[in-house]
């Protein structure tokens, strides 16, 4: 896409601003390993080493746990579209594509952290599970044509304000119901509470950006702002078809609400004295 003298200014703060940011991103990140949390000993083969496949009598989490995995780790699944999305005005070898690569990483820990614990404790059915991430990964997060054009750098860091707001959100509901439920495995809260704090670091991060954003350009920023807050979609959302009934279960247990988005995203919003 070609850049505008006004894009070029934005990219130019940005690029000014990182070090200290990234610095601080990276000191306060919490390097956590997925393998400690995921209670291997529960696992068994499946059919194609000798073991047995999945059936429904093999889920014994409660289902809102069950369900909501399924939203998180789909959203989750859409990292190369969003990777993409935040990539494409920086090279990789730059600053920017360093921080990029760095969240990426970490994002990329949450799917292989969440799709290991239903693999192991077979809280889903994971062929279903693997045909939904193939139509999710392919289908894309805003994967067209104008996502390209219209998103300049204020808008790469706006979108992803409010989707690790609303996935920060997300992620905290379901551990904490996790965690009062029957029959969730050992280990599974905790992921999610981690999975949660990375979230919000990432979500305050991306936020310190835009002080330096509306000093170059606070027309464009808040336009920006307004229009992640209004086109921001819920976790779960943009990734397969047929996740109704998940939809359905999750949403009915207060977690991933539409109103329940729509206070998070109106709280960021304020700190900008902004609304819709």
């Amino acid at each position: 896409m070609s850049v505008t003298p006004i894009e070029d200014e934005l990219i130019i703060a940005v690029d000014k601003a990182l070090p200290e940011i990234r610095d601080r991103y990276l000191a306060e990140g919490d390097a956590w390993k997925p393998h400690d949390l995921v209670p291997w000993d529960d696992g068994r083969n499946y059919a194609f080493l000798g073991g047995e496949d999945f059936t429904e009598d093999d889920v014994t989490v409660d289902p809102v746990v069950s369900h909501g995995l399924v939203l998180g780790l789909l959203t989750k699944d859409h990292l190369p579209s969003l990777h993409r999305l935040m990539a494409q005005h920086h090279p990789i070898e730059s600053d920017w594509g360093r921080m990029v690569g760095h969240w990426t990483a970490e994002e990329n820990r949450h799917a292989i952290a969440l799709r290991d614990h239903v693999v192991v404790s077979r809280t889903f059915d994971v062929e279903k599970l693997e045909l939904w991430r193939l139509e999710a990964v392919t289908r894309g997060y805003k994967q067209y044509e104008e996502s390209i054009q219209d998103y300049g750098v204020i808008d790469q860091i706006a979108m992803l304000v409010f989707h690790e707001a609303l996935s920060a959100a997300y992620f905290t509901k379901l551990a904490d119901y996790a965690e009062r439920a029957e029959g969730t495995p050992k280990g599974l809260a905790q992921t999610l509470r981690k999975i949660a704090a990375d979230d919000t670091l990432q979500l305050n991060t991306w936020v310190e950006f835009f002080p330096v954003l509306l000093d170059v350009n606070e027309e464009a920023a808040k336009a920006a702002i307004l229009h992640q807050a209004q086109t921001v979609t819920a976790i779960g959302a943009e990734t397969a078809a047929g996740l109704e009934e998940s939809e359905a279960i999750v949403h009915g247990a207060g977690i991933g609400t539409p109103e329940g988005d729509r206070a998070v995203i109106n709280g960021l919003l304020a700190k900008w004295d902004l609304a819709i």
